[in-house]
C-alpha cells in the first residue's frame, strides 16, 4: 500500500509539472507570434512609426489645404451658375477663368501630395511588416482622399463648355432683339428696305440660336427656348411681310398691309410681355448638365473634408515607447563642491 502510494504521489507530481510547462509554452508562443505591424507589439514597429509619423502629418496639412481648394472651386461653380442664370456675361467669364486657374492649381498639388507620399519611410509593399496600423490606416485614408480630385478637371470643363453656350445663346438672343428694333424704327419712318434688311440680320441670329439649341438639346430641358425661337421667328415673317407690303404699295393701306398688319399684331401679342422667360431658359441649361458638374464637385468636396476631419480626430500622439535609452554610465558618486 505505502508503495502504491508512493507511485501515485509521484505521477501526480510529473502530471502537474507537465501542466504548468504545457501551459508556458503556449504562452510563449502566443508571446512569440504576434508579427510586427499588429496591435499587440507596438514596440516593434516604434522606429519606423516615429520615422513615418511628421510626413503623414504634413501630408494631412496638404490635405486640408487641398479642400480649402474644392471649397474653393465649389463656390465658383455655384457662382458661375448664378451669373449665367442673370445673364451677367462678364461676371460669369471672370468667374471662369478663375476656376479654370484654381483648377489647374489643384491638380499641381494633388499630383505634388501623391508624389511626396511615395517617398515617406517604411510605406509601399510590405508596409505591414514596419508600420502599425493606425499610421497604415491615416496612409490609406490620404490616397484614398485624394482620389477625389481626379474628376475636377473633367467637371469644370463640361461647366465652361455649357457656359461658353448657354453665353453664346445670350448674345444670339439679344442681337436679335437689337436687330428687329432697328428695323422696327426704320419701318415706322417708312424706310422699309432699310427695315428688311435688319430683319435678315435678326432672322440670321434666330438661325444660328437654332442651331446652339440643337447642341444644348442633348443635355438641357430646351421647351422653352423653342417656344421663345419660334415666337420670335413668327415675328419676323410678320414683320417683313408687312414691310414688303408697304414697299410695294409706296405706303398705301392695301387689303395685304391690312392682312399682314394684322397678322403681325397677333404675333407681337402671343410675345413674352417680358424678360423672365430668358431667365427660364437660362435656367434650364444650368440643370442641363452644369448642375451636375457643380454637384459632382461639392460631391469631392464633401469626401475631402471628411477624410481631413477623419484624420484630425484620429491622428494618435506619440506612440508607444521604445525601450528606454540608457542613462549615462554608473560612475563614483560626484563629490560636493566645496
Amino acid at each position: 500500500m505505502i508503495a502504491f502510494l508512493r507511485r501515485f504521489v509521484l505521477a501526480l507530481g510529473w502530471l502537474a509539472c507537465a501542466v504548468l510547462l504545457a501551459f508556458g509554452s503556449a504562452g510563449l508562443v502566443a508571446g512569440l507570434s504576434r508579427e510586427p505591424g499588429t496591435p499587440a507589439r507596438p514596440e516593434l514597429t516604434w522606429a519606423a512609426d516615429e520615422a513615418v509619423r511628421p510626413g503623414l502629418a504634413a501630408a494631412t496639412a496638404d490635405l486640408a489645404r487641398l479642400a480649402d481648394e474644392v471649397t474653393e472651386l465649389g463656390r465658383l461653380g455655384r457662382a458661375a451658375l448664378a451669373t449665367l442664370i442673370e445673364r451677367d456675361l462678364d461676371r460669369l467669364a471672370s468667374t471662369i477663368t478663375a476656376g479654370t486657374s484654381l483648377v489647374a492649381t489643384i491638380d499641381a498639388d494633388a499630383a505634388g501630395l501623391r508624389a511626396r507620399l511615395t517617398t515617406l519611410p517604411g510605406v509601399g509593399p510590405g508596409g505591414e511588416g514596419r508600420l502599425g496600423p493606425e499610421l497604415r490606416a491615416e496612409y490609406a485614408a490620404i490616397l484614398t482622399a485624394l482620389e477625389s480630385t481626379a474628376g475636377l478637371r473633367e467637371s469644370w470643363a463640361t461647366l465652361t463648355a455649357g457656359s461658353a453656350a448657354a453665353a453664346r445663346l445670350a448674345t444670339l438672343l439679344a442681337d436679335h432683339d437689337r436687330y428687329a428694333a432697328a428695323a422696327a424704327r426704320a419701318g415706322s419712318r417708312g424706310s422699309y428696305s432699310p427695315a428688311l434688311t435688319e430683319l435678315a440680320s435678326a432672322t440670321a441670329t434666330l438661325d444660328q440660336a437654332q442651331a446652339l439649341r440643337d447642341v444644348l438639346a442633348n443635355t438641357a430641358d430646351v421647351t422653352v427656348l423653342d417656344q421663345w425661337l419660334g415666337r420670335n421667328r413668327d415675328l419676323d415673317l410678320a414683320l417683313a411681310r408687312l414691310y414688303r407690303a408697304l414697299r410695294a404699295s409706296k405706303g398705301t393701306v392695301t387689303a395685304e398691309v391690312r392682312d399682314a398688319a394684322a397678322a403681325e399684331r397677333a404675333a407681337q401679342e402671343r410675345l413674352p410681355p417680358d424678360t423672365r422667360g430668358l431667365v427660364v431658359i437660362m435656367a434650364d441649361i444650368a440643370r442641363g448638365g452644369l448642375n451636375q458638374a457643380v454637384i459632382t464637385i461639392e460631391l469631392a468636396r464633401g469626401r475631402l473634408a471628411a477624410a481631413v476631419g477623419s484624420l484630425d480626430a484620429s491622428t494618435p500622439g506619440s506612440s508607444t515607447p521604445g525601450p528606454p535609452s540608457p542613462g549615462p554610465p554608473a560612475g563614483p558618486p560626484a563629490q560636493p563642491t566645496p
